[in-house]
């Protein structure tokens, strides 16, 4: 279960990041993103470039805006970070409503995925792990709050989910803190979360 948990976190961030991880694109590509695939991952990773090139722009320059849907979302963690989550992804769901951004995703761990007997017993097997939280970006800087957090349908309290973070999240990423404001990364200026969609603004 703690290893599951861990899981939770761990996601958690990697939805944090995808949906601070966008850029410019044509409308030709941005339609193209509408269904769960590698390439619609793709498109993603090429707005993600533009983002990127963008700030490495010397001067003034006009802030532009890019539209991510979730299924680019989808795609993206299915296709491009599934290799990054100690677990095999074997679906998500991206939800995007006014504000807010939440992830379904069913999980399977082998028998022996921890190295630890008790753990491996108790974690093997599919897993359902759903997370939200409300999600703000604003002068280039990000909020999470945590909402609501579910393993197997079963609420996780958030105290444990913090915890389990310090435990095993920070030491490898000692800057995240579900508490605290971030910085937007590749100066994105704005974040708005929409039915069905984010917008970024950079």
């Amino acid at each position: 279960m703690k290893k599951t948990v861990w899981i939770a976190a761990v996601v958690l961030l990697v939805g944090v990041a995808a949906a601070a991880v966008f850029e410019r694109t044509s409308r030709q590509a941005a339609s193209a993103g509408g269904e769960v695939s590698e390439r619609s991952a793709q498109h993603l990773q090429k707005k993600i470039d533009a983002v990127k090139k963008a700030r490495e722009l010397k001067g003034e320059r006009r802030l532009q805006q890019v539209e991510v849907s979730e299924a680019e979302l989808e795609s993206y963690v299915l296709f491009v970070l599934r290799d990054d989550i100690p677990a095999r992804m074997d679906s998500i769901a991206v939800q995007l409503t006014p504000g807010a951004v939440a992830a379904d995703t069913q999980l399977t761990f082998g028998s022996n995925s921890t190295g630890n007997a008790i753990v491996d017993t108790l974690l093997g097997g599919t897993h359902n792990l759903f997370v939200k939280g409300k999600l703000t970006g604003a002068n280039r800087e990000g909020k999470f709050d945590l909402e609501e957090i579910r393993v197997d349908g079963i609420p996780v309290p958030k105290i444990l989910v913090e915890t389990l973070l310090n435990k095993y999240v920070k030491p490898k990423y000692p800057e995240a803190d579900l508490k605290e404001p971030f910085e937007l990364p590749w100066e994105i200026d704005r974040i708005t979360i929409e039915q069905g969609k984010a917008t970024i603004l950079y």
